[in-house]
C-alpha cells in the first residue's frame, strides 16, 4: 500500500499488513478505477458522495492508493442527520449554510471513516483489532475562519491533540460479520452490511451507521454511567481543563472508588466551592506527556508521573493490570484529546486531602456562609489548618425565610461583617466567662487598626458545659460546638453585625435621646462618629432635669452652642475603656476630647462615680458600664451630665435662661452686676468690705411676666426702693457643702442652689430689716415649693410669697449659689403699727382681765356665810385646781426646750442627731432661739387644765382614800397611799393630756430631717386629725399616755410628799412655805417620775407622730421599736428628760405652792 506522490511520506507508515486470521472478503461485483468512481456507481452512496464534495475530499480520495473506506449508506446518513445538526444542515440547506470556509468539522468526521491501508478480511476471532484512521484530531478554529486554509484541504496532516498520532478505530467480529468503531471489549460500533468493493485505489465497506469520531474528554466521560459521580462533581472549570489539554492520559476512578473518601470530603466535593480539591484530584489522575499512553504501551512495569507530580506504577500481569493499587477496569476509551482509562480506586497519596473547616461548614449546612466568604476572598480563614480560630457560623436555615439584610456580595461592608464571625484561638465553652469581651478577626480603622471585640453572655444552670446557655453578641448558640483540627465551630442563631458608629449605636436607646438630640444640634456629630479610639459617656434623659432646668435651658439655647459643644466633648474619653478596665483598672483619671480630665472613684460596693473637671461643688455622675460597642470604641451610660471647667455658668447666664431680663436690669441698676458676671465685688466697694468676696450668690429671679403689674419707669427711678427689692432676692451662699434630703439619698442629686426643704435663709436685706429672711416650704397638696418672707403677715400672701418654678446652680463663687426662678416679685415687708404692736397688746390685756375676773368671783363666793363646810371643801378643790394651772405654766416656761429636744431625739430617724446638744445646735441654727419653743402653744393651752385636773384629782383621791378607810389609826397617808392617790390622779388627767400631747408632738417633729411643715398651729393640727380619723385620731396614744402618767404620777406625788416632809425642819409643818424644800422636793419628784416614764413616753411619742396604721397598739410599737433600733431606743431622750425633770418640776411645785399661798390669802 502506498499513497500517491503528493501525500506526505509520514502517511505511508500507517499501512498495516493483512492479518492471517481475517476472513477474506467475497469478490466484488464490479471493478472501478477509484473510490469516487465506486461511490458514484452505487446509488446507495449518493448522500455520502454529496458530503465528500461539500467537504472537498474528492481530490483526497482520488489520490489515495490502497485504502479502506467504511462508507455509510444513504439510510445510515439519513438516520444520522436526524441527530446531527451539521450533517442535516449540509444535506438540506445546500450551499446556503457554510459554517467555515473548508467544512473542517465535516471533513474531520469523514476522515474517521478512512484507513490508509487495505483490509484483507474481517476478524474471525473475538479479539478486537485496533486500527489507525486518517483522523488527526486538532483543536477547532475559534471562531471558525473564512480565510483560506494554511494547507490544501484534502491533506490529512499529522499532528494534533494526540501527540502526532491519528485517532484509533477498533474492529471486532460479531459472528460471521464484523462491527467497526467498537469499544475495548468489542461492543457497540457500526455493522458492516455491504461486502467489499474493490475501487482500484482502495476498498469500500458499506456500514449501517455513521462512525462518530471520539468527542473531547469531558463529553466522553459524560457518556459512561460508571463514572456518574465524577460527572456530578465536574465543574465547568474542570470540564474546560479536560477539553483543553492535549496528549491527556486520564486514569478515572469508577463510582465505587469515591466511597473511600470521608463523608465530609464527599459533601465538600459536591459543593460549588471544591474547585481546588477537584483540580488536585484531577491532576493526581492525569498524565500529560508528548504522547498519549494507550494500554498497548503498558509494559510489565511502567512508571508515569502525573500533573500533580505523583508517580503511577503500572504493572501488567496475566491476572490483570494494576495502576498503583487500583485495578484497570476499562482501558482505552478514546477521546479527541487523549485516552481515558477507568480504574477501581482513587490514586491519591496518603493525606492528600485534608478535612478543613470549610468542608465541615459545607457538610453541616453552612453553604450560604461559605459562599459569602468566597465572595470577599476570606477562604483562608476556613482553610488554614495551622491557625487556631473559633468560627461563629449561621446555618442555611437562618436564610431560609428570606435573607437577612446583608451588605452586597463582594463588598467591604460584607467583609467586615464576616470577619466579625471569627475569633482568634479555640474558645471552648469552659473557657467562656459571662461578660467578657473577645477580640475578633475584624481589624477596625476606627480602633487604630485594633481588633473589634465581641461580648459574651453565659448563663449556666449547672457546672457542665452542656448546661450553659451561650450568646455571642445578639446571637444565641444552637447545639454543641464542632472541633475541626485547630478550629472550633459554633452554630449561631443569626448573622453577627459588627458595631456601627457611636451615634448610630446609641440611637435605638430612647433613654439617651435627649443627649443625642443635643449632639445633632451642634457641629460635633461627625467628630464623635469618626474620631478613633474613643469612649462615649452618654447621660440618661433624666440627667437634663437633674442638672437643673435653668442649666439645661442655658445649654440648649442657640446662643450657648459653644458651652454645649464643650459639655458634649467632655463626655468623650480619648481612649477605649471597656467596663472591665473602668471597674477594676488602676487608672483613675482620663483625658477627654474637650481637653480636660474626668476622675473616676470606685466604691467598695462596686459603684463608680465620675467627677467632672468643672461644675459646682460635689458635681458627679454615677457610671453605668454598658459596653455598647461602636466602630470607634465603646459607649457607657451616666446618671448625670458633666460640666467641664471651660464652661462658666454664671448667675447672669442662668437669669437669661430663666427669662428674667427685667430682674437682670434691676440687679445691674442696683450695682450688683458683679454677681451676674460671677466676679468678686469691686475693690473698695461697700460689698467688698462685707466679707462677701468668697461667697456664692443665689438670686431669686421673678419671670418677666411678674413685672407686668408694676410701673417699671417708676421702679427704675426709685434707686433706694429698687435696691431693697434686689437685696430681698439676693442670698449669700458661703462656700460650704450642704445637701438636701434627696442628695443625702442620692449623691448625684445636688442641682439645687439651696436646700428648699423647710429652710430659712438670710438675704442681704436681713442686715437692715427684721423681715429680710426668707423661708422655703413644700406644699403638702401639690408638692410644689413656695418661698416667702419670714414673719410677714397681714398681706394675705399677695406680695410676700411666690411659687418656685425651676432652678439652676452656678459654677462661680466656689461652685455654690445659682438662680431660683419664681413666679412673683417679693416686695420687702414692713408691718403696720397694728400688726406689730396693737394685736399682741390687746390679747395680753384681755387675758389679764379674764384672770382678774376669775379671782374676783372666787373671792366674792368665799365671803358668803351659808353652808360653810361645803364651801370650804369646794374652795380647797378650786384652790388645787387653780394652783395646778399656775404650776403647769411655770413648768412649760422652764421645761419646753428640754421637752422639744427629748421629742426630736425620740422620733428622729437613726443617725439624724448625735445627741441632745446636736439637737439644740441644729434647731438654733435653723430656726433661732425661738425654735426651741416651737410647739409650746399646745402645752400652754392645755397645761392649765392638765395640771389643774392633776392636782385637783390628787387632792380628791386623797379624800377618797380617807373616806374608804374610816377606821384608820393615822391621820396622815402612808407612802403607798400617797402613790395610789398619785396614780388615780392620772386617770382623769389623761383625758386632757392625750390630745394635747398628740398636737404637741406633731408640731415638735415637723420640719426635722428636711420634712415638710404640714401644720400651721394647734387648731390646724386638731382640724387635720379630725378629718383624718375623727376623735379616735385626736385621742391616739391615750393608752400609752396612761401607761406613762399612771406610774409616773404615783412616783411623782409620793416622792414630793416624802422629800418635802424629810426636808422640813423639826418643829415646823410641811404646809409652811420653805423655798429650798419645795425646789428640792419638786425636782426630786420630777426625776422620780421620768425615771419610770421614759420607755412608755418613747412609745407614746412614736405612736402619736407616726402615720395612721403604723402601729396596732402599745405592744406592737414596742416590738417594732426594739426590732428596728434595739432596746436602747426605749431610753432615747433620757438625758434631756432628766435635764428637764428637775428644773421644770421644781418650777411646777413652786408655782403650785406660791399660788396656793396667794389663794389662801384671798379666800
Amino acid at each position: 500500500m502506498h499513497l500517491r506522490a503528493c501525500l506526505p511520506l509520514a502517511l505511508l507508515s500507517l499501512c498495516l499488513p493483512c492479518n492471517s486470521s481475517q476472513i477474506p472478503w467475497t469478490s466484488p461485483s464490479t471493478k472501478s478505477t477509484t473510490l469516487v468512481d465506486a461511490l458514484n456507481a452505487d446509488p446507495d452512496y449518493s448522500s455520502l458522495l454529496y458530503l465528500l464534495q461539500r467537504a472537498r475530499l474528492i481530490p483526497t480520495l482520488n489520490r489515495l492508493n490502497g485504502s479502506t473506506f467504511f462508507a455509510p449508506t444513504n439510510e445510515a446518513i439519513k438516520r444520522h442527520s436526524l441527530t446531527n445538526s451539521l450533517w442535516r444542515s449540509v444535506l438540506e440547506d445546500g450551499y446556503d449554510y457554510v459554517p467555515d470556509n473548508v467544512q473542517e468539522q465535516l471533513r474531520q468526521q469523514l476522515f474517521y471513516h478512512l484507513l490508509n491501508y487495505t483490509l484483507s478480511g474481517v476478524p474471525a476471532e473475538p479479539d478486537v483489532q485496533v486500527h489507525k484512521s486518517l483522523l488527526f484530531p486538532r483543536k477547532p478554529f475559534e471562531p471558525p475562519s473564512r480565510d483560506p486554509p494554511p494547507s490544501p484541504p484534502w491533506m490529512p496532516l499529522p499532528g494534533g491533540t494526540l501527540g502526532g498520532e491519528p485517532q484509533r478505530l477498533r474492529l471486532a467480529a460479531h459472528g460471521q460479520v464484523a462491527n467497526v468503531g467498537v469499544d475495548a471489549f468489542g461492543k457497540g460500533g457500526a455493522k458492516i452490511i455491504k461486502g467489499i468493493q474493490d475501487a482500484g485505489n482502495g476498498i469500500l465497506l458499506g456500514i449501517a451507521d455513521v462512525l462518530e469520531p471520539p468527542a473531547d474528554m469531558a463529553t466522553v466521560i459524560s457518556q459512561y454511567t460508571s463514572v456518574s459521580y465524577f460527572q456530578k462533581i465536574m465543574t465547568p472549570e474542570i470540564m474546560a481543563r479536560l477539553n483543553s489539554t492535549s496528549e491527556l492520559t486520564l486514569f478515572l476512578p469508577v463510582d465505587e472508588a469515591w466511597d473511600a473518601l470521608d463523608h465530609v470530603e464527599r459533601l465538600y466535593l459536591e459543593s460549588e466551592f471544591a474547585t481546588d480539591d477537584l483540580r488536585r484530584i484531577l491532576d493526581m489522575h492525569a498524565v500529560v506527556q508528548d504522547h498519549v499512553t494507550w494500554s498497548d504501551a503498558f509494559g510489565p512495569a511502567l512508571n508515569l508521573t502525573t500533573v500533580e507530580g505523583t508517580n503511577l506504577d503500572i504493572v501488567v500481569t496475566p491476572e490483570g493490570t494494576k495502576i498503583k493499587d487500583a485495578n484497570l477496569v476499562q482501558p482505552d476509551i478514546y477521546a479527541s484529546n487523549g485516552v481515558l482509562h477507568l480504574v477501581s480506586s482513587l490514586l491519591l497519596p496518603p493525606n492528600a486531602l485534608q478535612l478543613t473547616a470549610e468542608k465541615y461548614l459545607l457538610a453541616l449546612n453552612c453553604t450560604k456562609f461559605v459562599s459569602l466568604l468566597h465572595s470577599v476572598d476570606l477562604t483562608q480563614l476556613i482553610n488554614n489548618t495551622d491557625t487556631k480560630y473559633t468560627i461563629l457560623a449561621p446555618r442555611d436555615d437562618i436564610f431560609l425565610f428570606g435573607e437577612p439584610e446583608l451588605p452586597e456580595r463582594g463588598s467591604e461592608e460584607l467583609k467586615r461583617l464576616l470577619q466579625y464571625h471569627f475569633i482568634p484561638g479555640r474558645w471552648t465553652p469552659n473557657k467562656l466567662k459571662n461578660g467578657t469581651l473577645l477580640e475578633t478577626a475584624l481589624q477596625e480603622p476606627g480602633l487604630n487598626g485594633g481588633r473589634q471585640v465581641l461580648p459574651i453572655q453565659v448563663n449556666s444552670d449547672g457546672k457542665k458545659s452542656a448546661d450553659k446557655g451561650i450568646r455571642f453578641g445578639d446571637a444565641g448558640v444552637i447545639g454543641d460546638p464542632i472541633e475541626v483540627n485547630n478550629t472550633l465551630i459554633y452554630f449561631v442563631s443569626r448573622p453577627l453585625v459588627p458595631p456601627s458608629d457611636a451615634l448610630q449605636t446609641a440611637l435605638p436607646s430612647l433613654d439617651l435621646s435627649a443627649f443625642l438630640a443635643a449632639v445633632f444640634s451642634t457641629s460635633k456629630a461627625e467628630l464623635l462618629r469618626e474620631t478613633p479610639s474613643t469612649s462615649l459617656l452618654i447621660p440618661h434623659n433624666q440627667a437634663f432635669k437633674r442638672l437643673g432646668l435653668l442649666v439645661s435651658a442655658h445649654l440648649l439655647a442657640a446662643s450657648s452652642k459653644d458651652d454645649l459643644e464643650n459639655v458634649i466633648l467632655h463626655h468623650a474619653l480619648n481612649t477605649v475603656e471597656y467596663a472591665q478596665s473602668l471597674q477594676n483598672g488602676s487608672q483613675h483619671t482620663f483625658a477627654t476630647l474637650e481637653g480636660t480630665d474626668v476622675k473616676f472613684d470606685r466604691l467598695t460596693n462596686g459603684t463608680s462615680f465620675i467627677s467632672s473637671s468643672g461644675g459646682w461643688a460635689g458635681l458627679q455622675a454615677e457610671l453605668y458600664p454598658r459596653d455598647l460597642l461602636t466602630q470607634t470604641g465603646v459607649i457607657h451610660e451616666l446618671s448625670d451630665i458633666l460640666i467641664p471647667r471651660s464652661v462658666k455658668l454664671t448667675v447672669g447666664k442662668l437669669v437669661k435662661a430663666a427669662k428674667g431680663s427685667t430682674m437682670a436690669t434691676l440687679v445691674n441698676k442696683a450695682g450688683f452686676d458683679w454677681i451676674l458676671n460671677g466676679t468678686t465685688p469691686p475693690e473698695g466697694s461697700h460689698w467688698a468690705n462685707e466679707s462677701y468676696g468668697s461667697a456664692g450668690w443665689t438670686l431669686l429671679c421673678p419671670l418677666d411676666d411678674a413685672f407686668k403689674d408694676y410701673n417699671l419707669t417708676q421702679l427704675y427711678s426709685d434707686l433706694e426702693g429698687l435696691t431693697r427689692i434686689v437685696t430681698q432676692h439676693l442670698i449669700p451662699s458661703p462656700p460650704t457643702s450642704f445637701k438636701s434630703k434627696e442628695a443625702e439619698q442620692h449623691p448625684t442629686n445636688n442641682n439645687r442652689p439651696l436646700v428648699l426643704d423647710d429652710a430659712t435663709y438670710s438675704t442681704i436685706h436681713s442686715a437692715s430689716s427684721a423681715y429680710g429672711d426668707i423661708v422655703f416650704q413644700q406644699r403638702s397638696d401639690s408638692k410644689e415649693y413656695v418661698v416667702g418672707i419670714k414673719g410677714a403677715r397681714g398681706t394675705k400672701g399677695e406680695a410676700d410669697h411666690a411659687r418656685v418654678l425651676s432652678w439652676g446652680r452656678s459654677t462661680t463663687g466656689g461652685g455654690t449659689g445659682g438662680v431660683i426662678q419664681i413666679d412673683r416679685l417679693l416686695i420687702p415687708y414692713q408691718p403696720s403699727w397694728w400688726n406689730e404692736y396693737g394685736a399682741p397688746s390687746a390679747v395680753g390685756g384681755f387675758g389679764m382681765l379674764v384672770i382678774c375676773a376669775f379671782f374676783y368671783g372666787v373671792r366674792m363666793s368665799s365671803e358668803a356665810p351659808a353652808v360653810e363646810e361645803t364651801r370650804v371643801g369646794a374652795a380647797e378643790s378650786v384652790k388645787s385646781f387653780i394652783a395646778g394651772g399656775f404650776g403647769g405654766v411655770a413648768a412649760v416656761l422652764v421645761g419646753h426646750p428640754f421637752d422639744l429636744t427629748k421629742t426630736r431625739l425620740q422620733t428622729a430617724a437613726p443617725g439624724a442627731y448625735t445627741g441632745a446638744i446636736d439637737v439644740v445646735k441644729k434647731t438654733v441654727a435653723r430656726d433661732g432661739i425661738t425654735g426651741l419653743y416651737r410647739g409650746m402653744v399646745p402645752p400652754l393651752l392645755g397645761v392649765t387644765p392638765i395640771f389643774a385636773v392633776s392636782f385637783w384629782a390628787y387632792d380628791t383621791s386623797k379624800q377618797l382614800i380617807f373616806a374608804l378607810t374610816p377606821d384608820r389609826k393615822s391621820e396622815s397617808l402612808s407612802v403607798a397611799e400617797l402613790a395610789l392617790a398619785g396614780f388615780l390622779s392620772a386617770v382623769p388627767t389623761t383625758l386632757v393630756t392625750a390630745p394635747v400631747e398628740r398636737a404637741k408632738v406633731l408640731l415638735q417633729v415637723q420640719g426635722q430631717g428636711g420634712s415638710e411643715r404640714k401644720y400651721k398651729g394647734v387648731t390646724d393640727v386638731l382640724k387635720h386629725l379630725y378629718k383624718e380619723g375623727g376623735m379616735r385620731s385626736i385621742f391616739r396614744g391615750t393608752g400609752a399616755t396612761l401607761a406613762r402618767d399612771g406610774p409616773g404620777s404615783a412616783a411623782y406625788f409620793a416622792a414630793y410628799e416624802v422629800t418635802k416632809k424629810a426636808l422640813t425642819p423639826a418643829g415646823s409643818s410641811p404646809s409652811e412655805l420653805n423655798l429650798s424644800a419645795i425646789i428640792i422636793a419638786g425636782g426630786t419628784a420630777g426625776v422620780a417620775m421620768w425615771a419610770l416614764a421614759i420607755p412608755p413616753d418613747v412609745l407614746k411619742s412614736r405612736i402619736q407622730s407616726a402615720p395612721t396604721g403604723t402601729y396596732s397598739g402599745l405592744l406592737d410599737c414596742a416590738r417594732k421599736t426594739i426590732a428596728q433600733d434595739g432596746v436602747r431606743a426605749l431610753w432615747k431622750g433620757f438625758g434631756p428628760a432628766m435635764a428637764r425633770a428637775f428644773p421644770a418640776n421644781a418650777a411646777t411645785f413652786l408655782g403650785v405652792e406660791f399660788s396656793r399661798k396667794v389663794l389662801d390669802g384671798l379666800f
